[in-house]
Parts: structure tokens; C-alpha cells; sequence
């Protein structure tokens, strides 16, 4: 049986032939589908985040990438969604474990950025690790495919109340 392979025009990726839209870019392929605010207009495309239908008003394409704008904040590399970052690689495994054991399919994201050096071997325009006006330099990432990303953020949400009930308790015995 030889069945004929479908493709998204905006991001080229493989879709079904009984697609709405396209998981990975948010193009939507389905006609008279309105705007989940605004019943009366036509939607433009669908919210890779959280998958519902908006129109030109409430989302906008971000880098080939529908997103609403609640959701357009996320930071997203190679169709995964940041949902939390730090410098300490152990406390995002532990994050990673937590998703893993709920079925999710979570990434660490790490990019070593080396010293860049201008003019002698004293001054660095960047430091190797820790903060600098507010931005985490090296941050590593946790990451789930943007289709993950609402469940990951309750589960997440769910560990940390979990873990500051355990050091209350804690503290208060």
C-alpha cells in the first residue's frame, strides 16, 4: 500500500493527509475554523503552545512559528519549548526525571560559550558562568517539544509546591 506523503508549505515538515494544521509551525490547513476569541472572524493559524485557533488580532507567525501571545514569550529551539533554566545542570535532571516518569519527552539544552577576550588577557567580555545584568551567561535549558509544554508546567508547578511543603515542614519541626 503506497500512501502519498503530505508536506507543510510554511515549515516543510510531514504532515497527514487529515491534518487541521501543522503541529510544528502552527499553519492551518482547514477552512472556517474561527478564532477561539473572536467567533466571528476567521482564524489565522493555530498556537503550537497550546493549540487552539487565533486570528491576526490575538497571535501572529514569530520566526515561522504561530504562537498566541500569551505563549509568544517562549524561547523555542528546534520545536522544543524553554520551561525552565539554570547553571546548576543537577536540579534540571532532576526536573527531567520528574517529566520523564509522567510520559513527557523533556531535553537539556546546554551551549558552552567560551571567554571572548578583546585586547589582552585581562579583560572578558563575557564571564564563563554566573549572571550579568540579570542574564544567566551559559544558562542550560530544560526543554519539551512546544506540544508538551502547558502539562509540563503544571507537573513542574506540582513538584516545586511538593518539595517548599517538604521544607516547611521541615522547618517546622
Amino acid at each position: 500500500m503506497n500512501k502519498e506523503k503530505y508536506y507543510c508549505e510554511v515549515c516543510e515538515s510531514e504532515v497527514t493527509s487529515d491534518s487541521e494544521f501543522c503541529v510544528n509551525c502552527g499553519s492551518l490547513f482547514a477552512e472556517d475554523i474561527s478564532c477561539i476569541n473572536h467567533q466571528d472572524t476567521d482564524a489565522e493559524g493555530v498556537c503550537i503552545i497550546c493549540a487552539q485557533p487565533f486570528c491576526e488580532r490575538c497571535a501572529s507567525m514569530i520566526d515561522d512559528l504561530f504562537l498566541c501571545y500569551e505563549h509568544e514569550r517562549y524561547e523555542i529551539i528546534q520545536n522544543h519549548a524553554r520551561i525552565k533554566g539554570s547553571s546548576i545542570e543537577s536540579e534540571l535532571r532532576f526536573y527531567k526525571n520528574c517529566l520523564e516518569k509522567e510520559g513527557l519527552h523533556p531535553v537539556i539544552f546546554n551551549r558552552k560559550v567560551s571567554p571572548l577576550h578583546l585586547g589582552g588577557t585581562d579583560y572578558t567580555l563575557f564571564r564563563a558562568s554566573g549572571e550579568h545584568n540579570g542574564h544567566i551567561i551559559n544558562e542550560i535549558k530544560l526543554m519539551v517539544p512546544c506540544h508538551e509544554v502547558l502539562e509540563a508546567e503544571r507537573i513542574l508547578d506540582e513538584v516545586d509546591a511538593m518539595e517548599t511543603g517538604n521544607e516547611n515542614s521541615e522547618m517546622n519541626e
